[in-house]
């Protein structure tokens, strides 16, 4: 493709990108940004900085970054989006005081990346922990793969669990 067709074509997606945006912003404008977050689906994400470069295919948050997703929150200072060719994401990284919430389950680390095809979250500094009530899980590495429903923990491993905490499970966790 020549350049000029390449230049063109850029255009127009610019054009449809700020054209669509358009009417969502006037929407918006119109019931004070609520519409945007009405569906139970809607993923938001707040901070006090975007830059987003279409070339380069990266989205970045910075400074009181929070994501609201129907699965989970996140709190964290700076997030960074890698887009694959196709615009959706490849790579998410968090970074500084990260928080992850679900449920009763929590995570802290200062860095946290996820690779979206692997399904594979990295918990990295801080050291990083996890916790589901008062029980912890905390090294200096900890791996656990989303659709797996597993995890690893290296080095330095230590788990405190509570046994009292699983009225449910099995006789491997009761006193």
């Amino acid at each position: 493709m020549s350049g000029m067709k390449r230049v063109g074509l850029s255009r127009m997606i610019a054009a449809g990108f700020l054209l669509a945006w358009g009417a969502a912003a006037q929407a918006a404008m119109e019931d004070d940004g609520r519409s945007l977050e009405a569906s139970a689906t809607a993923t938001v994400i707040t901070a006090d900085k975007l830059t987003f470069d279409y070339l380069k295919k990266f989205a970045q948050f910075e400074n009181n970054v929070v994501v609201n997703d129907p699965r989970l929150q996140l709190r964290a200072n700076k997030l960074t989006i890698i887009f694959t060719e196709a615009g959706g994401a490849q790579t998410i990284k968090a970074e500084g005081k990260v928080l992850l919430t679900q449920d009763d389950k929590k995570a802290r680390a200062d860095l946290a990346t996820y690779d979206v095809v692997s399904g594979k979250i990295v918990l990295a500094g801080g050291p990083p922990q996890m916790m589901q009530g008062r029980n912890i899980l905390e090294g200096e590495i900890i791996t656990f793969w989303r659709d797996e429903q597993r995890l690893e923990c290296k080095p330095n491993a230590r788990l405190v669990v509570y046994p009292d905490d699983f009225e449910g499970a099995d006789s491997f966790f009761k006193p």
